[in-house]
């Protein structure tokens, strides 16, 4: 199994987390917000047309869950503390609709895809309060 992007990806996540994921600053913690939610939300919008793959749902899972356990580590400054459990959960539901997927358990991928959008709705509006973007700005 040679997929060259995964191996980036793995690479990347290694030298993320020789630096710590802690965030520094509220602007460290918004960039890594954003990255890392915005992936989330393609890779789930992806896998949502692709159900059928199941090896493409099992990477994805896997992806998916390392994103979750970087954002984890974080910590959000005192004015972004309130939307990081809606982060962490709509990261955590990515994951397991993934893994239900890559099962072939729609009921469960449904399920958690409900849970994923319940939570982006409450992020994107907590985000809009504190005054910042949830997605990053594309180039």
């Amino acid at each position: 199994m040679n997929k060259p992007g995964f191996w980036l990806a793995l690479l990347l996540m290694s030298l993320i987390s020789l630096r710590g994921v802690a965030a520094e600053s509220q602007r460290e913690y918004e960039v890594r917000f954003q990255t890392m939610l915005q992936y989330a939300v393609d890779i789930n919008e992806y896998v949502r047309r692709h159900l059928q793959d199941k090896k493409l749902c099992n990477y994805a899972e896997e992806m998916a869950a390392t994103n979750a356990r970087f954002a984890e580590q974080m910590s959000p400054p005192e004015k972004l503390a309130e939307l990081h459990p809606h982060f962490l959960l709509v990261l955590e539901n990515v994951e397991r609709s993934f893994y239900y997927a890559s099962q072939g358990r729609l009921d469960r991928y449904r399920h958690h895809q409900r849970i994923v959008n319940k939570e982006l709705s409450i992020l994107e509006a907590l985000a809009d309060r504190a005054g910042i973007s949830p997605y990053y700005e594309r180039f």
